[in-house]
C-alpha cells in the first residue's frame, strides 16, 4: 500500500502541472528542449510549444522530428492528456502521406489517450483532428458529423475557434456560403492576436472566404485585410497566403485587375519565402489568368509556364514528401516495436519476481507451520515470524491489484487514491484480526507441543531412578 501511495504522490505534480498548461506557440531558438538538466515535464512543454511554431512557419521535416521527441517525452511522463497531445501532434507530421491510414492511426490513438484521461477538451480535439482528414480526402459529409462531435466536447477558445473554421470551409467547399458565414463568425472568439496568431489570422480568413462566396466584396475585403496585416505581422504562412489569393480571386471577378496582380505578386512573394508550393501554384495562376484578362499575352504565357513548373515540383515534392512519411512512420513503427519487446521483457522480469515473492510467502508459511509443531521454536519466535509472513502476503496482494486498480481507472490519481484507501480500510482491519487468530493459534500449537514434550521428558526422568533401583 506504501508503494501505491508513493507512486500516486510522484504522479501527482506531473499531472497538475500538465492541467497548468497553456498553449503558447514559441520557436525554442536556444534549443532549451534538449537541456536535459531541466525537468521532463518542461522540456515536454517547450517541445509542444515549439512545434506549434513550427507548424505556422510551415517547416515540414522539422515538424516531424519535433513530433517523434514531443511523444517520446509525453511517454516518459505517461499522462494521458499529454500523450494523445502528442499522438494528434504525430499525425499532423503525417500530413501528405500515401495512406491517409497512417495519419488516422495515430489520431485514433490519440483518441484513446483522450477517452482514458476523461478530458472533454482533448476528446473533442482528437475527433476534430479526425475530421480533417476526412476534409482533406473530400468526404466532408463524415468530416461534419465528426467535427460536431468535436464541438460537442471542446472547451477551450483555442480548440473551438479551429472546430468552427473547419466547419465554415467543410459547408463552403459543399457550396453552402449562409452555413460558412454562420461557423465563421462562430470562430471569431479570439481577441487578442498576440495570444494566438493563427487562430485568430485564420478567422479573418475565413470570414473572408465566406462574404467572398456570399458575393459581399465590401465585407470579405475588411476581413481579408485583417487576416493579412495579422499574419504578416506574426508570420503565419497559411492564412496569409490564403487570404492574399482569397482577396484576389475576388477582385479578379470583379474585374479589379491591378488589384488582383498586386495581391498575386504579393502571394508569389510570401509563397517563395516559405517554400509553399501550393501557393505557389496557386499565386502564379492568379497571375495568369489577371493579364490574360488585362489582355497582356506575354505575361499571361509567362505565368503560365510557372505554374506548370510549379505543379511539377509540387509532384515531385509531394512524392518526396509521401516517401519521407513512409521512412517516418517505419521509424514510429520499429519504435513501437522496440517498445513492446521492452514491456514484454519487463512483464517477464515482473511475472518472474512475483513467483519468487509467492514461492516466499509461501516457504515462509509451511516453516511456521513446522515450527508451530516443535518444540525447537519458542513462542515469540513464531510471533514475530507469523507478523512477517502476514506483512509479506498483504504487501504481495497490494503488488497484484496495483496493475489491476491502474487500468480499471486510467491510472486517474483521485481515482486511485480512493480505491487504495477502500482497499486499505479493508485490508487494515483483516490483517490485524488475521494477525491475532494466526499468532493465537500457531503460538498455542506451540505451547502445546512445548508442554507434550516437556512431559514427557519430566515423565523420562522420573522413570529412571526406578529402572537403577530395579538393577
Amino acid at each position: 500500500m506504501n508503494r501505491s501511495i508513493a507512486l500516486f504522490l510522484s504522479a501527482l505534480p506531473f499531472a497538475l502541472f500538465a492541467q497548468l498548461y497553456t498553449y503558447n506557440a514559441r520557436y525554442d531558438s536556444l534549443d532549451t528542449r534538449h537541456d536535459k538538466s531541466r525537468p521532463v515535464i518542461e522540456r515536454y512543454f517547450i517541445t509542444s510549444n515549439h512545434g506549434a511554431a513550427l507548424f505556422n512557419l510551415g517547416l515540414k521535416d522539422e515538424i516531424r522530428k519535433n513530433a517523434k521527441e514531443e511523444f517520446a517525452l509525453a511517454e516518459e511522463l505517461g499522462i494521458d492528456t499529454l500523450l494523445a497531445t502528442a499522438s494528434q501532434h504525430l499525425g499532423d507530421a503525417l500530413n501528405g502521406s500515401a495512406d491517409a491510414a497512417l495519419q488516422l492511426k495515430y489520431f485514433y490513438q490519440g483518441l484513446d489517450y483522450a477517452q482514458r484521461s476523461g478530458n472533454a477538451n482533448h476528446i473533442g480535439t482528437a475527433y476534430k483532428q479526425i475530421a480533417t482528414v476526412y476534409k482533406s480526402l473530400g468526404d466532408l459529409p463524415r468530416a461534419l458529423e465528426l467535427l460536431q462531435l468535436a464541438l460537442a466536447n471542446v472547451t477551450s477558445d483555442y480548440q473551438t475557434n479551429r472546430t468552427c473554421c473547419h466547419l465554415s470551409e467543410c459547408y463552403r467547399l459543399m457550396g453552402k456560403p449562409d452555413s460558412a458565414l454562420y461557423w465563421a463568425q462562430r470562430s471569431n472568439i479570439i481577441s487578442d492576436p498576440g495570444s494566438d496568431p493563427y487562430a485568430y489570422a485564420r478567422s479573418y480568413y475565413v470570414l473572408g472566404a465566406a462574404y467572398a462566396a456570399k458575393r459581399e466584396r465590401q465585407l470579405a475585403d475588411v476581413h481579408f485585410a485583417r487576416a493579412i496585416e495579422v499574419a504578416d505581422s506574426f508570420q503565419v504562412m497559411i492564412p496569409l497566403f490564403g487570404s492574399l489569393l482569397g482577396r484576389g480571386e475576388m477582385e479578379l471577378d470583379a474585374g479589379d485587375i491591378p488589384n488582383a496582380i498586386a495581391d498575386g505578386r504579393r502571394a508569389l512573394r510570401v509563397s517563395v519565402d516559405g517554400g509553399n508550393l501550393e501557393g505557389l501554384v496557386g499565386a502564379s495562376d492568379l497571375l495568369r489568368r489577371s493579364f490574360k484578362a488585362s489582355g497582356q499575352s506575354d505575361s499571361a504565357y509567362r505565368y503560365f509556364e510557372l505554374r506548370v513548373l510549379y505543379a511539377d515540383s509540387l509532384i515531385n515534392a509531394t512524392n518526396l514528401n509521401k516517401l519521407q512519411n513512409m521512412a517516418f512512420a517505419q521509424e514510429l513503427k520499429e519504435g513501437e516495436e522496440a517498445k513492446a519487446k521492452a514491456e514484454e521483457a519487463a512483464a517477464r522480469s515482473r511475472n518472474i519476481q512475483f513467483g519468487i515473492i509467492a514461492l516466499i510467502v509461501i516457504t515462509l508459511g509451511i516453516f511456521l507451520l513446522v515450527f508451530s509443531r516443535t518444540a525447537v521454536v519458542g513462542a515469540k519466535a513464531i510471533k514475530n515470524l507469523s507478523l512477517i509472513a502476514l506483512l509479506l502476503f498483504f504487501e504481495f496482494i497490494n503488488l497484484l491489484v496495483h496493475p489491476f486498480l491502474g487500468e480499471i481507472t486510467h491510472h486517474s490519481p483521485i481515482l486511485m487514491l480512493l480505491c487504495m484507501a477502500a482497499i486499505a480500510g479493508l485490508l487494515i482491519p483483516l490483517h490485524h484480526r488475521m494477525e491475532k487468530f494466526i499468532t493465537n493459534m500457531l503460538v498455542s500449537k506451540n505451547n502445546r507441543v512445548r508442554l507434550e514434550a516437556a512431559r514427557r521428558t519430566i515423565e523420562e526422568l522420573e522413570a529412571r531412578p526406578t529402572d537403577i533401583n530395579a538393577g
